[in-house]
């Protein structure tokens, strides 16, 4: 199942060459994995890191670049479940253009689930196991 979020390009997300800067696109991957967690998930990112003190820290980001966002731009991040591993969640991004239905971006993002306060490493809870499963399970 894909979960899609929609996004204005704002004027502080551009260059000199006026158009999205590329480190803005893992800061509008991030604001889309949020998102999935309300709005998909029912529960909000925070109750993950505050509450539980857990952290998805990224350790591998492979992307592709298609097309330039320019500003004003909007555009639909789509968001699907890869992989649920014991200690690591993969989520792959489909970034869209409204205008013109172009791919802008692609993107495959890593996660370890870790304890907040030491850094490690730890197995992702079976209660957000679950739920992520069962998004990636859906069809």
């Amino acid at each position: 199942m894909t979960f899609a979020h929609e996004i204005t390009v704002r004027f502080g997300d551009i260059d000199q060459a006026r158009v999205v800067y590329y480190p803005v696109f893992f800061h509008y991957l991030h604001q889309t994995l949020e998102e999935w967690f309300e709005k998909g998930l029912g529960v909000p990112y925070a109750r993950l890191v505050v509450d539980e003190n857990i952290g998805l820290p990224s350790v591998r980001v492979e992307t592709e670049f298609r097309r330039p966002l320019p500003y004003g731009e909007r555009v639909r991040v789509e968001l699907r479940v890869a992989n649920v591993g014991t200690r690591s969640l993969t989520v792959e991004y489909h970034v869209v253009r409204l205008s013109d239905g172009e791919t802008s971006a692609r993107a495959r993002v890593t996660t370890v689930a870790i304890d907040n306060d030491t850094f490690r490493s730890m197995p992702i809870p079976t209660h957000w196991r679950e739920r992520f499963e069962r998004f990636m399970n859906a069809r």
